[in-house]
Protein backbone atom coordinates (compact mmCIF):
# COMPACT_ATOMS: atom_id res chain seq x y z
CA UNK A 1 0.00 0.00 0.00
CA UNK A 2 2.91 2.33 0.76
CA UNK A 3 4.24 1.94 -2.78
CA UNK A 4 0.85 2.75 -4.23
CA UNK A 5 0.49 5.79 -1.94
CA UNK A 6 3.93 7.01 -3.03
CA UNK A 7 3.01 6.48 -6.66
CA UNK A 8 -0.25 8.38 -6.20
CA UNK A 9 1.65 11.23 -4.54
CA UNK A 10 4.09 11.37 -7.44
CA UNK A 11 1.23 11.47 -9.90
CA UNK A 12 -0.40 14.32 -8.04
CA UNK A 13 2.83 16.30 -7.81
CA UNK A 14 3.56 16.03 -11.51
CA UNK A 15 0.04 17.06 -12.42
CA UNK A 16 0.62 20.41 -10.73
CA UNK A 17 3.19 21.22 -13.43
CA UNK A 18 2.01 24.18 -15.46
CA UNK A 19 0.03 23.27 -18.57
CA UNK A 20 -0.24 26.87 -19.74
CA UNK A 21 1.66 26.35 -22.98
CA UNK A 22 -0.47 23.45 -24.13
CA UNK A 23 -3.72 24.94 -22.82
CA UNK A 24 -3.66 28.24 -24.66
CA UNK A 25 -2.28 27.55 -28.11
CA UNK A 26 -4.42 27.25 -31.21
CA UNK A 27 -3.33 28.61 -34.55
CA UNK A 28 -4.72 28.48 -38.05
CA UNK A 29 -2.87 26.28 -40.54
CA UNK A 30 -1.87 27.71 -43.89
CA UNK A 31 -3.97 25.10 -45.71
CA UNK A 32 -6.81 23.07 -44.18
CA UNK A 33 -5.85 19.43 -43.54
CA UNK A 34 -8.17 16.59 -44.55
CA UNK A 35 -11.69 16.72 -43.16
CA UNK A 36 -13.25 14.08 -40.94
CA UNK A 37 -16.63 13.80 -42.60
CA UNK A 38 -18.26 14.33 -45.92
CA UNK A 39 -18.63 18.07 -46.29
CA UNK A 40 -16.00 20.78 -46.28
CA UNK A 41 -16.72 23.33 -43.51
CA UNK A 42 -15.43 26.18 -45.61
CA UNK A 43 -17.19 28.60 -47.97
CA UNK A 44 -18.73 27.05 -51.08
CA UNK A 45 -15.80 28.17 -53.20
CA UNK A 46 -13.32 26.05 -51.27
CA UNK A 47 -12.13 22.85 -52.95
CA UNK A 48 -12.70 19.46 -51.26
CA UNK A 49 -9.67 18.22 -49.36
CA UNK A 50 -8.19 14.77 -50.00
CA UNK A 51 -9.27 12.10 -47.59
CA UNK A 52 -7.23 9.41 -45.88
CA UNK A 53 -8.35 5.94 -45.03
CA UNK A 54 -9.77 5.47 -41.56
CA UNK A 55 -8.50 1.92 -41.57
CA UNK A 56 -6.03 -0.25 -43.37
CA UNK A 57 -8.91 -2.60 -44.14
CA UNK A 58 -11.31 -1.06 -46.60
CA UNK A 59 -15.07 -1.05 -46.29
CA UNK A 60 -16.87 -1.49 -49.62
CA UNK A 61 -19.91 0.56 -50.48
CA UNK A 62 -22.85 -0.95 -52.25
CA UNK A 63 -25.48 1.37 -53.67
CA UNK A 64 -28.88 0.64 -52.14
CA UNK A 65 -30.62 2.84 -54.74
CA UNK A 66 -29.58 0.42 -57.45
CA UNK A 67 -25.89 1.13 -58.16
CA UNK A 68 -23.08 -1.37 -58.04
CA UNK A 69 -20.51 -1.87 -55.32
CA UNK A 70 -17.28 0.03 -55.44
CA UNK A 71 -13.89 -0.47 -53.90
CA UNK A 72 -13.84 2.89 -52.18
CA UNK A 73 -12.43 3.08 -48.71
CA UNK A 74 -14.28 4.60 -45.79
CA UNK A 75 -12.41 7.84 -46.27
CA UNK A 76 -13.00 7.94 -50.00
CA UNK A 77 -16.65 7.50 -49.24
CA UNK A 78 -16.49 10.63 -47.12
CA UNK A 79 -15.04 12.59 -49.99
CA UNK A 80 -17.65 11.36 -52.44
CA UNK A 81 -20.41 13.43 -50.88
CA UNK A 82 -18.58 16.63 -51.83
CA UNK A 83 -19.90 16.14 -55.38
CA UNK A 84 -22.70 18.63 -55.09
CA UNK A 85 -24.03 18.41 -58.65
CA UNK A 86 -27.80 18.74 -58.74
CA UNK A 87 -28.43 15.19 -59.98
CA UNK A 88 -31.84 13.58 -60.20
CA UNK A 89 -33.15 11.85 -57.09
CA UNK A 90 -35.83 9.95 -58.99
CA UNK A 91 -34.66 6.57 -57.70
CA UNK A 92 -34.96 7.84 -54.15
CA UNK A 93 -38.35 9.41 -54.71
CA UNK A 94 -39.78 6.23 -56.23
CA UNK A 95 -39.33 4.30 -53.01
CA UNK A 96 -42.47 4.22 -50.92
CA UNK A 97 -41.99 5.31 -47.34
CA UNK A 98 -42.03 2.26 -45.11
CA UNK A 99 -43.70 1.95 -41.77
CA UNK A 100 -41.61 2.88 -38.78
CA UNK A 101 -39.68 0.06 -37.20
CA UNK A 102 -41.45 -1.30 -34.19
CA UNK A 103 -40.81 0.42 -30.89
CA UNK A 104 -41.92 -2.56 -28.84
CA UNK A 105 -38.88 -4.81 -28.99
CA UNK A 106 -37.53 -5.38 -25.53
CA UNK A 107 -34.37 -6.85 -24.13
CA UNK A 108 -36.37 -9.37 -22.15
CA UNK A 109 -37.48 -11.05 -25.38
CA UNK A 110 -33.85 -11.69 -26.33
CA UNK A 111 -32.49 -13.33 -23.21
CA UNK A 112 -33.08 -16.83 -21.86
CA UNK A 113 -35.08 -17.18 -18.69
CA UNK A 114 -36.87 -13.85 -18.96
CA UNK A 115 -40.29 -15.07 -20.11
CA UNK A 116 -41.88 -15.45 -16.68
CA UNK A 117 -44.95 -17.67 -16.56
CA UNK A 118 -48.21 -16.54 -15.08
CA UNK A 119 -47.63 -18.90 -12.19
CA UNK A 120 -44.25 -17.39 -11.38
CA UNK A 121 -45.70 -13.90 -11.66
CA UNK A 122 -48.52 -14.85 -9.33
CA UNK A 123 -46.06 -16.00 -6.73
CA UNK A 124 -44.25 -12.67 -6.96
CA UNK A 125 -40.90 -14.34 -6.70
CA UNK A 126 -38.91 -11.42 -8.08
CA UNK A 127 -39.14 -7.92 -9.41
CA UNK A 128 -37.74 -9.33 -12.61
CA UNK A 129 -40.99 -11.17 -13.26
CA UNK A 130 -42.90 -7.92 -13.23
CA UNK A 131 -40.22 -6.27 -15.31
CA UNK A 132 -40.52 -8.95 -17.96
CA UNK A 133 -44.20 -8.15 -18.41
CA UNK A 134 -43.77 -4.38 -18.38
CA UNK A 135 -40.05 -3.72 -17.86
CA UNK A 136 -40.19 0.04 -18.29
CA UNK A 137 -43.54 0.88 -16.71
CA UNK A 138 -42.26 0.79 -13.14
CA UNK A 139 -38.90 2.26 -14.07
CA UNK A 140 -40.29 5.34 -15.77
CA UNK A 141 -43.46 5.55 -13.70
CA UNK A 142 -41.71 6.47 -10.46
CA UNK A 143 -39.79 9.54 -9.52
CA UNK A 144 -36.02 9.12 -9.58
CA UNK A 145 -34.44 8.58 -6.23
CA UNK A 146 -31.67 11.10 -5.79
CA UNK A 147 -28.47 9.61 -4.33
CA UNK A 148 -26.93 11.10 -1.26
CA UNK A 149 -24.33 13.76 -2.08
CA UNK A 150 -20.71 12.73 -2.08
CA UNK A 151 -19.17 9.29 -2.59
CA UNK A 152 -21.22 6.29 -1.49
CA UNK A 153 -18.92 3.77 0.16
CA UNK A 154 -19.16 0.28 -1.25
CA UNK A 155 -19.17 -2.89 0.82
CA UNK A 156 -15.94 -4.19 2.19
CA UNK A 157 -14.21 -6.99 0.29
CA UNK A 158 -16.01 -10.27 0.77
CA UNK A 159 -19.26 -8.64 1.83
CA UNK A 160 -22.35 -9.83 -0.05
CA UNK A 161 -23.87 -7.27 -2.41
CA UNK A 162 -27.31 -6.95 -3.99
CA UNK A 163 -27.31 -8.40 -7.45
CA UNK A 164 -24.07 -10.32 -6.86
CA UNK A 165 -23.21 -13.81 -8.01
CA UNK A 166 -26.22 -15.38 -6.30
CA UNK A 167 -28.52 -13.58 -8.74
CA UNK A 168 -26.12 -13.78 -11.62
CA UNK A 169 -27.55 -12.20 -14.74
CA UNK A 170 -31.04 -11.42 -13.48
CA UNK A 171 -32.36 -8.00 -14.38
CA UNK A 172 -34.36 -7.34 -11.25
CA UNK A 173 -34.24 -4.21 -9.07
CA UNK A 174 -34.80 -1.76 -11.93
CA UNK A 175 -36.39 0.69 -9.49
CA UNK A 176 -33.34 1.24 -7.34
CA UNK A 177 -32.08 4.10 -9.53
CA UNK A 178 -28.56 2.71 -9.66
CA UNK A 179 -27.19 0.06 -11.94
CA UNK A 180 -24.71 -2.24 -10.29
CA UNK A 181 -25.74 -1.74 -6.66
CA UNK A 182 -22.28 -2.79 -5.51
CA UNK A 183 -20.64 0.16 -7.28
CA UNK A 184 -19.28 3.11 -5.32
CA UNK A 185 -20.56 6.44 -6.61
CA UNK A 186 -18.32 9.51 -6.76
CA UNK A 187 -18.96 13.23 -7.13
CA UNK A 188 -15.35 13.72 -8.26
CA UNK A 189 -15.59 11.16 -11.07
CA UNK A 190 -19.25 11.80 -11.81
CA UNK A 191 -20.96 9.12 -13.85
CA UNK A 192 -18.08 6.68 -13.41
CA UNK A 193 -18.64 4.51 -10.31
CA UNK A 194 -15.88 2.29 -8.99
CA UNK A 195 -16.00 -1.30 -7.65
CA UNK A 196 -16.59 -1.94 -3.94
CA UNK A 197 -13.66 -1.22 -1.67
CA UNK A 198 -12.37 1.69 -3.74
CA UNK A 199 -11.19 4.79 -1.90
CA UNK A 200 -10.56 8.43 -2.68
CA UNK A 201 -7.86 10.47 -1.01
CA UNK A 202 -6.87 14.12 -1.30
CA UNK A 203 -3.17 14.89 -1.58
CA UNK A 204 -1.33 17.94 -0.28
CA UNK A 205 -1.19 19.33 -3.82
CA UNK A 206 -4.98 19.23 -4.13
CA UNK A 207 -5.26 16.16 -6.36
CA UNK A 208 -7.88 13.48 -5.80
CA UNK A 209 -6.64 9.90 -6.20
CA UNK A 210 -9.05 6.98 -6.43
CA UNK A 211 -7.64 3.54 -5.66
CA UNK A 212 -9.00 0.01 -5.91
CA UNK A 213 -9.39 -2.31 -2.95
CA UNK A 214 -5.81 -3.57 -3.44
CA UNK A 215 -4.41 -0.02 -3.47
CA UNK A 216 -3.78 0.17 -7.22
CA UNK A 217 -4.52 3.57 -8.75
CA UNK A 218 -7.72 3.78 -10.78
CA UNK A 219 -8.04 7.53 -11.36
CA UNK A 220 -6.20 10.74 -10.59
CA UNK A 221 -7.74 14.19 -10.97
CA UNK A 222 -5.99 17.51 -10.45
CA UNK A 223 -8.51 20.39 -10.31
CA UNK A 224 -5.75 22.98 -10.80
CA UNK A 225 -4.58 21.65 -14.14
CA UNK A 226 -7.92 20.10 -15.16
CA UNK A 227 -6.19 16.79 -15.90
CA UNK A 228 -7.76 13.42 -15.18
CA UNK A 229 -5.88 10.14 -15.73
CA UNK A 230 -7.83 6.89 -15.84
CA UNK A 231 -6.20 3.45 -15.71
CA UNK A 232 -8.36 1.03 -17.68
CA UNK A 233 -8.93 -2.60 -16.88
CA UNK A 234 -6.90 -3.67 -19.94
CA UNK A 235 -3.84 -1.67 -18.80
CA UNK A 236 -4.37 1.30 -21.11
CA UNK A 237 -4.35 4.91 -19.95
CA UNK A 238 -6.88 7.62 -20.79
CA UNK A 239 -5.87 11.26 -20.31
CA UNK A 240 -8.46 14.05 -20.25
CA UNK A 241 -7.62 17.73 -19.81
CA UNK A 242 -10.46 20.23 -19.38
CA UNK A 243 -9.45 23.86 -19.63
CA UNK A 244 -11.09 27.01 -18.18
CA UNK A 245 -12.09 28.34 -21.63
CA UNK A 246 -14.07 25.18 -22.39
CA UNK A 247 -11.32 23.55 -24.44
CA UNK A 248 -10.62 19.86 -24.00
CA UNK A 249 -7.78 17.47 -24.82
CA UNK A 250 -8.43 13.72 -24.91
CA UNK A 251 -5.34 11.55 -25.25
CA UNK A 252 -5.97 7.81 -24.82
CA UNK A 253 -3.09 5.37 -25.14
CA UNK A 254 -5.45 3.30 -27.36
CA UNK A 255 -7.86 5.02 -29.68
CA UNK A 256 -7.99 8.32 -31.57
CA UNK A 257 -6.99 11.43 -29.57
CA UNK A 258 -8.49 14.85 -30.17
CA UNK A 259 -8.36 18.51 -29.20
CA UNK A 260 -11.59 20.49 -28.84
CA UNK A 261 -12.07 24.26 -28.80
CA UNK A 262 -15.25 26.32 -28.51
CA UNK A 263 -16.28 28.91 -31.08
CA UNK A 264 -19.23 31.28 -31.45
CA UNK A 265 -21.48 31.58 -34.48
CA UNK A 266 -24.34 34.08 -34.46
CA UNK A 267 -24.14 34.34 -30.66
CA UNK A 268 -24.51 30.58 -30.29
CA UNK A 269 -21.86 28.23 -28.90
CA UNK A 270 -20.34 25.41 -30.94
CA UNK A 271 -17.44 23.07 -30.30
CA UNK A 272 -14.80 22.29 -32.90
CA UNK A 273 -13.01 18.97 -32.43
CA UNK A 274 -9.74 18.14 -34.23
CA UNK A 275 -8.81 14.44 -34.38
CA UNK A 276 -5.24 13.26 -34.84
CA UNK A 277 -5.12 9.78 -36.34
CA UNK A 278 -1.83 8.32 -37.62
CA UNK A 279 -0.44 11.65 -38.73
CA UNK A 280 -3.66 13.01 -40.25
CA UNK A 281 -5.86 15.83 -38.92
CA UNK A 282 -9.63 15.65 -39.38
CA UNK A 283 -12.40 17.59 -37.66
CA UNK A 284 -16.05 17.64 -36.62
CA UNK A 285 -18.55 20.03 -34.99
CA UNK A 286 -20.81 19.77 -31.96
CA UNK A 287 -23.44 21.78 -30.09
CA UNK A 288 -22.70 22.00 -26.35
CA UNK A 289 -25.50 21.82 -23.79
CA UNK A 290 -25.72 21.53 -20.03
CA UNK A 291 -27.49 18.86 -18.03
CA UNK A 292 -27.25 18.65 -14.27
CA UNK A 293 -24.07 20.75 -14.22
CA UNK A 294 -22.35 18.58 -16.84
CA UNK A 295 -21.52 19.97 -20.28
CA UNK A 296 -22.19 17.53 -23.12
CA UNK A 297 -21.65 17.81 -26.89
CA UNK A 298 -24.24 16.69 -29.43
CA UNK A 299 -23.23 16.00 -33.04
CA UNK A 300 -23.66 18.83 -35.57
CA UNK A 301 -23.46 17.59 -39.20
CA UNK A 302 -21.08 19.19 -41.67
CA UNK A 303 -23.65 18.91 -44.47
CA UNK A 304 -27.34 18.18 -44.97
CA UNK A 305 -29.20 16.31 -47.71
CA UNK A 306 -32.48 17.18 -49.43
CA UNK A 307 -35.55 15.78 -47.67
CA UNK A 308 -36.00 13.13 -50.36
CA UNK A 309 -32.75 11.43 -49.33
CA UNK A 310 -33.83 11.10 -45.69
CA UNK A 311 -37.21 9.79 -46.86
CA UNK A 312 -35.44 7.23 -49.06
CA UNK A 313 -33.20 6.12 -46.19
CA UNK A 314 -36.22 5.24 -44.03
CA UNK A 315 -38.28 3.59 -46.81
CA UNK A 316 -38.26 0.05 -48.20
CA UNK A 317 -36.77 -1.31 -51.41
CA UNK A 318 -39.09 -2.55 -54.13
CA UNK A 319 -37.08 -5.78 -54.12
CA UNK A 320 -34.47 -7.09 -51.65
CA UNK A 321 -30.98 -5.72 -52.21
CA UNK A 322 -28.08 -8.19 -52.29
CA UNK A 323 -24.94 -6.40 -51.04
CA UNK A 324 -21.34 -6.87 -52.15
CA UNK A 325 -19.36 -6.37 -48.96
CA UNK A 326 -15.75 -6.93 -49.98
CA UNK A 327 -14.63 -7.78 -46.46
CA UNK A 328 -16.71 -10.95 -46.77
CA UNK A 329 -15.29 -12.01 -50.14
CA UNK A 330 -11.69 -11.16 -49.21
CA UNK A 331 -11.85 -12.33 -45.57
CA UNK A 332 -10.38 -9.08 -44.27
CA UNK A 333 -8.39 -9.66 -41.05
CA UNK A 334 -10.78 -7.62 -38.90
CA UNK A 335 -13.76 -9.57 -40.22
CA UNK A 336 -12.03 -12.91 -39.70
CA UNK A 337 -11.17 -11.87 -36.15
CA UNK A 338 -14.77 -10.95 -35.33
CA UNK A 339 -16.51 -13.59 -37.46
CA UNK A 340 -18.11 -15.24 -34.42
CA UNK A 341 -19.38 -11.86 -33.24
CA UNK A 342 -20.72 -10.14 -36.35
CA UNK A 343 -22.15 -11.36 -39.65
CA UNK A 344 -23.64 -8.98 -42.22
CA UNK A 345 -27.01 -9.76 -43.76
CA UNK A 346 -27.14 -11.48 -47.14
CA UNK A 347 -29.90 -9.14 -48.36
CA UNK A 348 -31.64 -5.98 -47.22
CA UNK A 349 -35.27 -4.93 -47.43
CA UNK A 350 -34.48 -1.27 -46.71
CA UNK A 351 -31.54 1.15 -46.53
CA UNK A 352 -31.86 1.07 -42.72
CA UNK A 353 -30.67 -2.55 -42.65
CA UNK A 354 -27.72 -1.71 -44.88
CA UNK A 355 -26.83 1.33 -42.74
CA UNK A 356 -27.06 -0.78 -39.59
CA UNK A 357 -24.48 -3.26 -40.88
CA UNK A 358 -22.37 -0.34 -42.09
CA UNK A 359 -22.33 1.18 -38.59
CA UNK A 360 -21.44 -2.14 -36.97
CA UNK A 361 -18.72 -3.02 -39.51
CA UNK A 362 -17.13 0.43 -39.36
CA UNK A 363 -17.13 0.28 -35.56
CA UNK A 364 -15.46 -3.13 -35.57
CA UNK A 365 -12.77 -1.94 -37.98
CA UNK A 366 -11.89 0.75 -35.46
CA UNK A 367 -12.01 -1.77 -32.61
CA UNK A 368 -9.62 -4.03 -34.51
CA UNK A 369 -7.23 -1.17 -35.21
CA UNK A 370 -7.36 -0.11 -31.55
CA UNK A 371 -6.82 -3.63 -30.18
CA UNK A 372 -4.91 -5.14 -33.07
CA UNK A 373 -3.89 -8.72 -32.20
CA UNK A 374 -0.42 -10.08 -32.81
CA UNK A 375 0.16 -11.31 -36.37
CA UNK A 376 0.29 -14.94 -35.25
CA UNK A 377 -2.71 -14.70 -32.95
CA UNK A 378 -5.79 -16.61 -34.19
CA UNK A 379 -9.29 -15.22 -34.10
CA UNK A 380 -10.67 -14.67 -30.62
CA UNK A 381 -12.24 -17.87 -29.22
CA UNK A 382 -15.80 -17.75 -27.97
CA UNK A 383 -14.63 -18.26 -24.38
CA UNK A 384 -11.04 -17.02 -24.14
CA UNK A 385 -8.79 -17.63 -21.18
CA UNK A 386 -7.21 -14.62 -19.46
CA UNK A 387 -3.82 -13.71 -20.92
CA UNK A 388 -2.77 -11.89 -17.76
CA UNK A 389 -3.79 -12.15 -14.11
CA UNK A 390 -7.13 -10.49 -13.44
CA UNK A 391 -6.95 -6.95 -12.08
CA UNK A 392 -8.36 -6.20 -8.65
CA UNK A 393 -12.14 -6.44 -8.70
CA UNK A 394 -12.24 -7.69 -12.30
CA UNK A 395 -14.86 -10.14 -13.51
CA UNK A 396 -13.86 -13.54 -14.87
CA UNK A 397 -13.42 -13.73 -18.66
CA UNK A 398 -16.77 -13.59 -20.43
CA UNK A 399 -17.79 -15.59 -23.51
CA UNK A 400 -18.50 -13.77 -26.76
CA UNK A 401 -22.09 -12.49 -26.87
CA UNK A 402 -22.66 -12.20 -30.60
CA UNK A 403 -24.84 -9.63 -32.34
CA UNK A 404 -28.09 -11.49 -32.96
CA UNK A 405 -30.72 -10.62 -35.58
CA UNK A 406 -32.91 -9.28 -32.78
CA UNK A 407 -30.15 -6.98 -31.58
CA UNK A 408 -29.61 -5.79 -35.15
CA UNK A 409 -33.29 -4.96 -35.39
CA UNK A 410 -32.97 -2.83 -32.27
CA UNK A 411 -29.92 -1.06 -33.65
CA UNK A 412 -31.85 -0.46 -36.87
CA UNK A 413 -34.62 1.20 -34.85
CA UNK A 414 -32.04 3.61 -33.46
CA UNK A 415 -30.59 4.26 -36.91
CA UNK A 416 -34.11 5.10 -38.05
CA UNK A 417 -34.54 7.60 -35.21
CA UNK A 418 -31.23 9.27 -35.93
CA UNK A 419 -31.85 9.61 -39.66
CA UNK A 420 -35.19 11.25 -38.89
CA UNK A 421 -33.54 13.55 -36.33
CA UNK A 422 -31.05 14.72 -38.95
CA UNK A 423 -33.91 15.42 -41.37
CA UNK A 424 -35.47 17.66 -38.69
CA UNK A 425 -32.18 19.51 -38.30
CA UNK A 426 -31.83 19.82 -42.08
CA UNK A 427 -35.23 21.53 -42.31
CA UNK A 428 -34.35 23.89 -39.46
CA UNK A 429 -31.05 24.76 -41.15
CA UNK A 430 -32.81 25.45 -44.47
CA UNK A 431 -35.16 27.83 -42.68
CA UNK A 432 -32.28 29.43 -40.75
CA UNK A 433 -33.88 28.42 -37.45
CA UNK A 434 -31.44 27.75 -34.59
CA UNK A 435 -32.05 24.55 -32.68
CA UNK A 436 -32.94 24.70 -28.97
CA UNK A 437 -30.13 23.81 -26.60
CA UNK A 438 -29.76 20.05 -26.35
CA UNK A 439 -32.12 19.35 -29.26
CA UNK A 440 -31.57 15.84 -30.59
CA UNK A 441 -29.18 15.02 -27.75
CA UNK A 442 -28.97 11.73 -25.91
CA UNK A 443 -30.57 13.36 -22.85
CA UNK A 444 -33.58 14.48 -24.89
CA UNK A 445 -33.77 11.04 -26.48
CA UNK A 446 -33.70 9.18 -23.16
CA UNK A 447 -36.45 11.35 -21.73
CA UNK A 448 -38.99 9.95 -24.22
CA UNK A 449 -39.55 7.01 -21.85
CA UNK A 450 -38.56 4.45 -24.48
CA UNK A 451 -35.56 2.09 -24.42
CA UNK A 452 -32.74 3.07 -26.76
CA UNK A 453 -29.94 0.97 -28.22
CA UNK A 454 -26.47 2.34 -29.00
CA UNK A 455 -23.31 0.99 -30.61
CA UNK A 456 -20.38 1.66 -28.27
CA UNK A 457 -17.98 4.35 -29.48
CA UNK A 458 -14.81 3.65 -27.46
CA UNK A 459 -13.33 1.60 -24.61
CA UNK A 460 -15.20 2.10 -21.32
CA UNK A 461 -14.60 0.71 -17.84
CA UNK A 462 -17.81 -0.25 -16.05
CA UNK A 463 -18.95 -2.12 -12.93
CA UNK A 464 -21.24 -5.14 -13.28
CA UNK A 465 -24.10 -6.02 -10.88
CA UNK A 466 -21.73 -8.08 -8.76
CA UNK A 467 -19.44 -5.08 -8.20
CA UNK A 468 -16.77 -6.39 -10.58
CA UNK A 469 -14.96 -4.31 -13.19
CA UNK A 470 -15.65 -5.12 -16.83
CA UNK A 471 -15.23 -3.31 -20.15
CA UNK A 472 -17.16 -2.54 -23.29
CA UNK A 473 -15.46 -1.45 -26.50
CA UNK A 474 -16.29 -0.06 -29.92
CA UNK A 475 -18.73 -2.29 -31.75
CA UNK A 476 -20.42 -3.62 -28.60
CA UNK A 477 -24.13 -2.90 -28.21
CA UNK A 478 -25.97 -1.61 -25.13
CA UNK A 479 -29.60 -0.81 -24.38
CA UNK A 480 -30.35 2.15 -22.11
CA UNK A 481 -33.30 1.36 -19.86
CA UNK A 482 -33.70 4.56 -17.83
CA UNK A 483 -33.99 8.28 -18.27
CA UNK A 484 -30.94 10.48 -17.69
CA UNK A 485 -30.15 10.89 -14.00
CA UNK A 486 -29.13 14.46 -13.07
CA UNK A 487 -27.56 13.54 -9.75
CA UNK A 488 -25.26 10.82 -11.07
CA UNK A 489 -24.94 12.20 -14.63
CA UNK A 490 -25.55 8.69 -15.91
CA UNK A 491 -28.20 6.24 -17.03
CA UNK A 492 -28.81 2.55 -16.51
CA UNK A 493 -28.08 0.20 -19.38
CA UNK A 494 -27.93 -3.48 -20.21
CA UNK A 495 -25.25 -5.08 -22.38
CA UNK A 496 -26.80 -6.74 -25.45
CA UNK A 497 -23.65 -7.81 -27.31
CA UNK A 498 -19.97 -7.91 -26.34
CA UNK A 499 -16.80 -9.50 -27.63
CA UNK A 500 -15.85 -11.58 -24.59
CA UNK A 501 -12.73 -11.68 -22.46
CA UNK A 502 -12.57 -8.64 -20.18
CA UNK A 503 -15.82 -7.32 -21.59
CA UNK A 504 -19.09 -7.25 -19.67
CA UNK A 505 -21.35 -10.26 -20.14
CA UNK A 506 -24.58 -10.16 -22.09
CA UNK A 507 -27.42 -8.93 -19.83
CA UNK A 508 -25.05 -7.30 -17.34
CA UNK A 509 -26.82 -4.23 -15.94
CA UNK A 510 -24.39 -1.32 -15.78
CA UNK A 511 -24.29 2.41 -15.18
CA UNK A 512 -22.92 4.49 -18.08
CA UNK A 513 -21.97 8.17 -17.90
CA UNK A 514 -24.14 10.51 -19.98
CA UNK A 515 -20.99 11.87 -21.59
CA UNK A 516 -20.16 8.37 -22.85
CA UNK A 517 -23.72 7.76 -24.04
CA UNK A 518 -23.63 11.08 -25.88
CA UNK A 519 -20.43 9.99 -27.62
CA UNK A 520 -22.14 6.74 -28.64
CA UNK A 521 -24.98 8.70 -30.22
CA UNK A 522 -22.47 11.04 -31.89
CA UNK A 523 -20.51 8.06 -33.20
CA UNK A 524 -23.60 6.47 -34.68
CA UNK A 525 -24.77 9.68 -36.34
CA UNK A 526 -21.36 10.40 -37.82
CA UNK A 527 -21.05 6.85 -39.15
CA UNK A 528 -24.57 6.90 -40.57
CA UNK A 529 -23.62 10.09 -42.42
CA UNK A 530 -20.56 8.35 -43.84
CA UNK A 531 -22.66 5.42 -44.96
CA UNK A 532 -25.30 7.58 -46.61
CA UNK A 533 -22.56 9.45 -48.48
CA UNK A 534 -21.53 6.18 -50.13
CA UNK A 535 -24.95 5.30 -51.50
CA UNK A 536 -26.10 6.31 -54.96
CA UNK A 537 -28.77 8.53 -53.39
CA UNK A 538 -26.23 10.30 -51.22
CA UNK A 539 -23.63 10.59 -53.97
CA UNK A 540 -26.02 12.16 -56.45
CA UNK A 541 -27.72 14.56 -54.02
CA UNK A 542 -26.87 18.25 -53.82
CA UNK A 543 -25.74 18.64 -50.22
CA UNK A 544 -25.86 21.89 -48.26
CA UNK A 545 -23.15 23.08 -45.87
CA UNK A 546 -24.81 24.63 -42.80
CA UNK A 547 -23.76 28.17 -41.94
CA UNK A 548 -22.14 27.18 -38.62
CA UNK A 549 -19.86 24.73 -40.48
CA UNK A 550 -18.98 27.18 -43.25
CA UNK A 551 -17.97 29.78 -40.64
CA UNK A 552 -15.98 27.37 -38.47
CA UNK A 553 -12.21 27.51 -38.04
CA UNK A 554 -10.01 24.94 -39.78
CA UNK A 555 -8.57 21.97 -37.87
CA UNK A 556 -6.20 22.93 -35.06
CA UNK A 557 -2.67 22.70 -36.51
CA UNK A 558 -1.26 22.43 -32.98
CA UNK A 559 -3.42 19.43 -32.05
CA UNK A 560 -0.67 16.82 -32.47
CA UNK A 561 1.76 18.77 -30.28
CA UNK A 562 -0.85 19.47 -27.58
CA UNK A 563 -1.83 15.81 -27.46
CA UNK A 564 1.80 14.70 -27.26
CA UNK A 565 2.48 17.12 -24.41
CA UNK A 566 -0.39 15.75 -22.35
CA UNK A 567 0.68 12.18 -23.02
CA UNK A 568 4.21 13.02 -21.89
CA UNK A 569 2.99 14.66 -18.69
CA UNK A 570 0.79 11.68 -17.92
CA UNK A 571 3.61 9.22 -18.70
CA UNK A 572 5.99 11.14 -16.43
CA UNK A 573 3.38 11.07 -13.69
CA UNK A 574 3.20 7.30 -14.02
CA UNK A 575 6.89 7.09 -13.18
Amino acid sequence: MTANTTRAGAVAALLVVSLAQSQTQQTTPAAPPPKRTTATPAPATAQPQPQTSASRWHLPFTHPAGGSATGNTTANNKAAANNNAAASNGAAANNNAGANSTQTRRLWNLLPGNHASAANAAHGTSAGSTASRNPFGSLFGHKETAPAPGPRPGPTPGQATAGASAKGMRLASLDNGHAGSGAAQSQTFLGHPAPPGSREMHTASGSIVRTAADGSVLDVRNPKSGMTIHHALDGSRHVLVEQPDGSRIVAPSRGVPYVQHPYIFQARAFDHRTFYDRGQLTHQFYRPYNFGGTTLDVYAPQRFYPGSVYQWATSRYRAPLVPSWNYVSTSAPWFTHYRDYFTPETSYSSPLGWLTDFVLATSLITAYDTHRPAASQPAAPSNPAPAVPLAAGAAAPAPTAAITPQVKDMVADEVDRQVKQESVEARASAQDKPLPEGAGSVVEELNDREPHVFVVASDLDLVDPGGRRCMISEGDVVQVISAANRETSSAQAVVLASKGGMECERAAQVQIALSDLQEMQNHMRETIDQGMAGTSAGRSAATVTPAYAAAAPPPDANAAREIEQQQQIAAAAEG
